[in-house]
């Protein structure tokens, strides 16, 4: 059985890729220990997606004419993603690993990442309750993503109470943040959400630190993990905030083990099992599943299978995890460690 696995070698999203690998070669290591699926051991065929529309389309093409994958596991910004799709043309079931906007992701398309409503509302209303935030500022990258989770900052805003008193949206890869900071310190926020893309989100709360503002303003990061934790050692994490379903430091839902078995794998090798090390992980064994509810591995009828939406419960449900897509984790950063602050349930 040969899985592809479309990931972004380089690049904004390159700070997570070295742990998304780790989480799927586990997976398909434990299973082919334990028979393979329906007889067959798993191969991962791994393609870097590139930065752009074009190249992640051909990539998916690659692996499903050239490679003749049987499914797809992939973490892509949300605007690439209907590339994959597209590049994949049916031919193989898109399993999409990352926290994301929320919604339909298309047909033969599976997300298993936890979304920005999930996050932001009870995320928001502990800020407000907990550390008096009342005035909130969203800043992201300019696209779809982002955009999709400045309307539900909004919202849940409003549902917390507080008053939206700015926004900005700046271009992938942009460094010059002081009309930015400046527009946060003139707008008096308590509470900045931020929406960037990996190594843009390091690089954003590195200038953010640099320029005075984490001793007195709230930072609720989205998409946010240890590796880009650990990038920010040596400048100010004061008051940085996370929310994701998994934190190595408060694993929860039966995890330990399975944080205990990556790292006797990798022996330190590989970066500290994330949010989206777990996604790959428990995408490995979501396409075993589809497999094996199909009867037979076959890409085109694990993606046709995949055609009227799956939900993420029933996800969980089919690799015998029910409990792990429960809630969600409002963490503070301490260190280059993240400390739970509260846990919310979907």
């Amino acid at each position: 059985m040969k899985i592809g696995l479309i990931l972004s070698h380089e690049g904004l999203a390159g700070i997570w890729t070295l742990g998304c690998q780790g989480g799927a070669f586990l997976a398909a290591a434990e299973l082919n220990a334990a028979g393979g699926v329906l007889g067959q051991e798993i191969d991962i065929v791994q393609v870097d997606s590139g930065e752009s529309r074009d190249s992640a389309c051909k990539a998916a093409q690659r692996l499903a004419l050239d490679e003749n994958v049987d499914a797809v596991i992939g973490l892509q910004s949300s605007d690439l993603r209907p590339a994959v799709r597209r590049g994949l043309a049916g031919l193989a079931p898109y399993i999409y690993t990352p926290h994301y906007e929320g919604g339909f992701c298309g047909p033969g398309t599976a997300p298993l990442g936890i979304t920005d409503s999930e996050v932001l509302n009870p995320s928001l209303d502990w800020l407000a309750q907990h550390r008096g935030g009342k005035r909130f500022f969203f800043v992201g990258n300019d696209y779809i993503w982002p955009r999709v989770a400045h309307g539900t900052t909004e919202e849940a805003v409003r549902g917390a109470g507080g008053r939206f008193v700015g926004q900005a949206l700046m271009p992938l890869g942009q460094r010059d943040y002081a009309p930015v900071l400046d527009a946060i310190r003139k707008a008096h926020a308590d509470v900045v959400v931020i929406a960037m893309l990996g190594e843009d989100s390091v690089c954003f709360n590195r200038a953010f630190a640099e320029d005075g503002l984490a001793s007195s303003v709230i930072r609720l990061n989205l998409a946010f993990d240890e590796t880009q934790l650990l990038a920010l050692a040596d400048v100010g994490t004061e008051n940085l905030f996370a929310a994701q379903a998994y934190f190595d430091t408060s694993r929860g839902d039966g995890r330990d083990a399975l944080a205990e078995r990556y790292d006797a794998c990798f022996s330190g090798q590989r970066p500290t099992m994330t949010a989206n090390a777990v996604g790959c992980y428990d995408a490995i064994y979501l396409v075993a599943a589809i497999a094996r509810q199909v009867g037979r591995i076959d890409g085109c009828q694990m993606a046709h299978f995949l055609r009227p939406r799956l939900q993420r419960d029933r996800a969980y449900h089919m690799i015998g995890r029910s409990d792990a897509a429960a809630g969600v984790r409002l963490a503070e950063a301490e260190g280059i460690d993240f400390v739970v602050r509260s846990a919310f349930s979907s």
